[in-house]
């Protein structure tokens, strides 16, 4: 705040406050003036009573007195009293001073026959209120007062008449004496206000020279003066006020001179201690820059360990997903399953390692890619399946059918948070089942909660292992950390870091169930993979566990299977074998090897037995110790070995081993298509490492894009000036011209379009992040690199920096044959609605292209118009964006026939239009030969149901 705004400030209080001065000659003056007020208007308001009751006093007086002359006179007629009174008695009542008048009444009855009142006699001038004659029927003498006069009625006794004598009073009699008395009492009150003013005044001015006395005494020691002493006054309280001053200003006194001796033998102590305080700070500044550059190295290191890891990584977990695509055996699919999640699970360790410093420093970056969680969820329990089985434990997943195919998230991140707390759970643990499950809470537009839960049995953890479990999940967690305690920190940094919660509570089975709650973002970009179902299958699953029983019989209830259940394997064979008397086989059994309990001597005999004498189909489901050890002797029986944790893409594989013909596909909408371009992009993969080229232009070709490696900085420069490329994906760490000196170069010498470039790195921090942004580069993936999010970062980039087609590409990206969204949408999202209008549209197509064809070779252009104009009308209820262009172009060359008998249509224009029209409808007609249209509005399941 400025010193003008200070300044102004204090006016503005000074100004808010009021002097004692002013506030003495309040409280002494408010007291006087009241109670002068209040007297004034108490004599005023009496003398006003007592002169209206003297006047009222003599003119009730007055009025009796006539009265009573009256019938004094009764021997007399009545006119003549009256006449008497007239010239008399009522003359002498007006020499009084208080009477303005006198009229007596009499009620006579007019000529209407109605009674009223009639002037007998009247003294003085016209009363200014009149009143009738059943207003003062039956009443007794009194006093009428308005605000026009003040009148006493009273009336006449002894007569059948009915007469009445009144007596209007003088009221300026009345008002003359009021205004004396107020005058009097105003004089009054102004003489006792003078008065109340000069002694507040006296008393205000006695005041305020008291404290200026005080004020100026407080100034002066304020001002460093403590010699300054105030006189005492004769008051008592001022007096007092005046000693407690003059005491603190001894007391000031003494204490500057203790505070002068002090601060002298403070500097000198000061002098001393900075010296050493020097020397102190020489040594923490070198020890702070030794710890940084420690930090530093460490962080180099990490970086760089980080990345000689991740990228053989890339290799291994990409050239082993684009062998699993390829045709091999069932072990040696399985073989590579292992080998691809023992690379993601080191992937996982990895990144726990660097997350724990970067969730502590605050700088952890989320990914955002297409995901399924339940695979994520698959794929973490297959990595640690070997660890629960070393404590006899079968860990048992448990998805939610409602959990949408894709969601956006960071699935490496939520794999670290389901390996800490199911690796927690397993510590805990022993001779049982783990049971994960995913739920899904709430689902809204594009957001998702989904919820998961995992329980151990507590086998081996005690009370004091519980406390500290919650403890490390609670607000407040421990300083001192084991490796238990490091991962359940991570996870729950990582849950809160995602707006989700964790939490742990105990369950009945004596153990504690694990909470995690996560907000997820539904992707719409990417459609359902193929799932077959399998309706009026019969399954017989003989596992002695019944929490895996669950598991799989949830499964194939979603895929519209029928599930059996057997649990024992001692009586398998007798219970097929009843089944096989009352033709009551199933379609296949899936047989788990702990039904064996070891002996697998005896478990072999027994399936071959299945296979050989009754024909099953037979499914082999276990640990993958168990299925290497029965699978030599049962390959050529068995059609299908499953292993455990049973995820739902194997569980599918060996059903549609075991069920070929059974397996009823939803529509194939595939899981990484190429991608629809119009035109075949071109792109640029610039790696240092050989495994990664040729890993990139696998993955890009089956995207549908065309590629060109680089090996160097150096080469894709040259490249890069002599072709052009749609996009770049560039490594960072090369040899010679790394990826952001060669970006930085490329951004220099292009023009025009902004070519993207896409960053390549095993670094993914925050730093690292903002790094590539401000060089130049686009976007980043972060090695290494999934199929899912290089198609997705593909899409997303070619979407926003691909060019506008020139007029004559537009066809080649311009509406669908066939718009199923547009039919829904016409149809009030009613999919049995929208196919059955398809439907009849797609039966009708062959003859209006037979009628039309007729037509218009006999030159019947009416008729055509009219058969044109019906099929547009039916286009205008399906998608068919395309045929319903073509017939409304060829409706509108007709329209003029409408109108005239003859018109004049461009022949060239007419043939062009209809064989364009002509050419939809076949297309239209091809299109609709190997379409399901049960399928395409997803009608198929509720048919399946029906039927």
């Amino acid at each position: 705040m400025s010193p003008a705004d200070q300044r102004q400030g204090k006016r503005t209080r000074s100004q808010r406050r009021v002097s004692l001065r002013a506030i003495l000659f309040r409280y002494t003056m408010a007291p006087a003036l009241i109670l002068s007020i209040l007297l004034c208007l108490l004599f005023t308001l009496q003398q006003m009573s007592d002169r209206r009751d003297l006047l009222l006093s003599h003119g009730r007086a007055s009025a009796e007195q006539l009265v009573e002359l009256i019938h004094l006179s009764d021997g007399h007629p009545f006119e003549d009293r009256i006449q008497w009174l007239d010239k008399s008695l009522m003359a002498l009542m007006l020499e009084r001073d208080m009477i303005r008048s006198v009229q007596l009444y009499r009620a006579d009855i007019n000529t209407s026959g109605l009674e009223e009142f009639k002037l007998i006699s009247s003294v003085g001038p016209r009363p200014r209120t009149l009143f009738t004659a059943d207003e003062l029927r039956g009443k007794q003498a009194h006093v009428h007062e308005d605000l026009q006069s003040l009148q006493v009625l009273h009336p006449l006794r002894g007569e059948d008449a009915n007469c009445w004598l009144s007596i209007e009073l003088h009221r300026p009699y009345f008002l003359v004496g009021t205004y004396q008395v107020a005058l009097v009492g105003l004089l009054g009150l102004i003489v006792c206000a003078m008065i109340a003013l000069v002694w507040a005044v006296a008393l205000s001015e006695r005041a305020s020279r008291s404290l200026d006395r005080f004020k100026d005494s407080l100034r002066a020691i304020g001002q460093g003066k403590f010699n300054a002493r105030t006189a005492y006054s004769r008051n008592q309280e001022l007096s007092q006020l005046a000693e407690e001053i003059n005491l603190m200003a001894d007391n000031l006194s003494e204490y500057h001179r203790d505070y002068q001796e002090g601060l002298h033998q403070s500097m000198e102590d000061l002098r001393q201690s900075l010296d050493s305080m020097e020397e102190q700070n020489i040594e923490l500044e070198l020890a702070r820059k030794k710890a940084v550059e420690n930090s530093r190295v460490k962080s180099t290191f990490l970086a760089n360990t980080s990345h000689e890891i991740r990228t053989p990584l890339n290799g291994i977990i990409g050239f082993t997903n684009l062998l699993l695509k390829t045709e091999v055996d069932q072990l040696q699919q399985d073989y590579l399953q292992t080998i691809l999640r023992s690379a993601e699970s080191l992937l996982t360790t990895i990144s726990d390692i660097l997350d724990f410093s970067r969730i502590e420093s605050g700088n952890l970056v989320l990914d955002h890619s297409p995901m399924n969680l339940g695979q994520v969820l698959e794929e973490t329990l297959q990595i640690l399946a070997p660890y629960g089985y070393e404590h006899n434990l079968e860990l048992v997943p448990f998805v939610d059918p409602q959990l949408p195919p894709s969601q956006i998230g960071d699935p490496l991140r939520i794999k670290q948070i389901f390996t800490n707390l199911v690796s927690t759970a397993i510590r805990c643990s022993e001779n049982g089942s783990i049971p994960v499950r995913i739920t899904v809470q709430s689902g809204k537009e594009s957001e998702l909660t989904v919820r998961i839960g995992i329980v151990d049995n507590g086998a081996r953890c005690d009370e004091q292992g519980r406390r500290e479990l919650k403890q490390l999940l609670s607000n407040n967690p421990p300083q001192q950390m084991s490796n238990n305690g490091m991962g359940l920190g991570i996870a729950r940094s990582l849950v809160q870091t995602m707006n989700g919660e964790l939490s742990i509570e105990d369950n009945d089975q004596g153990g504690c169930s694990y909470w995690v709650q996560l907000p997820l973002t539904i992707d719409r970009n990417r459609t359902a993979v193929t799932r077959e179902q399998f309706p009026g299958c019969r399954l017989l699953l003989i596992d002695p566990n019944p929490m895996t029983r669950q598991q799989i019989g949830q499964q194939l209830t979603h895929w519209q299977a029928e599930p059996l259940e057997h649990c024992s394997g001692d009586n398998l064979v007798p219970a097929i074998e009843q089944m096989w008397r009352h033709d009551a086989m199933p379609d296949a059994l899936i047989i788990d090897t702990a039904v064996a309990d070891g002996d697998f001597g005896t478990f072999i005999p027994a399936v071959q037995q299945l296979v050989d004498t009754y024909q099953c189909r037979v499914i082999i489901q276990g640990s993958p110790v168990d299925l290497r050890r029965c699978y030599d002797a049962l390959r050529t029986r068995v059609l299908a070995f499953l292993g455990k944790p049973v995820s739902r893409d194997g569980l599918l594989r060996a059903l549609k081993r075991a069920l070929p013909h059974q397996a009823q596909p939803k529509p194939q909408t595939g899981n990484f298509d190429s991608l629809p371009w119009p035109a075949k992009p071109r792109v640029l993969a610039v790696d240092d490492y050989e495994a990664n080229r040729l890993l990139m232009s696998e993955l890009l070709r089956a995207q549908g894009v065309e590629v060109v490696v680089a090996a160097s900085g150096e080469e894709a420069l040259e490249l890069w000036r002599e072709q052009h490329f749609d996009m770049v994906f560039m490594d960072i760490q090369m040899p010679g011209m790394d990826g952001i000196a060669t970006t930085a170069k490329m951004r220099e010498e292009e023009s025009g379009h902004r070519t993207p470039i896409i960053a390549l790195t095993a670094h993914v921090g925050t730093e690292e992040k903002s790094r590539l942004l401000s060089a130049g580069l686009d976007d980043y993936l972060s090695k290494p690199v999934s199929e899912a999010q290089l198609s997705h970062t593909v899409k997303r980039w070619m979407e926003i920096y691909t060019p506008a087609e020139p007029e004559q590409l537009r066809p080649l990206v311009g509406p669908r044959l066939v718009d199923i969204s547009e039919s829904l949408n016409l149809a009030n999202q009613d999919p049995s609605l929208a196919r059955d209008l398809l439907r009849m549209l797609l039966k009708g197509l062959h003859d209006d292209e037979q009628e039309l064809s007729r037509m218009y070779q006999e030159g019947d252009l009416k008729g055509l118009f009219e058969r044109i104009h019906r099929l547009h009308g039916g286009c205008c209820y399906c998608g068919v964006p395309l045929l319903r262009s073509a017939t409304e172009q060829l409706q509108e060359l007709l329209r003029p026939l409408q109108d005239q008998a003859e018109a004049n249509i461009d022949g060239e224009a007419l043939e062009a239009a209809y064989e364009l029209a002509r050419k939809e409808i076949r297309s239209l007609r091809d299109w609709a030969v190997d379409q399901d249209l049960e399928a395409l509005f997803g009608l198929e399941r509720e048919s399946a149901r029906q039927s």
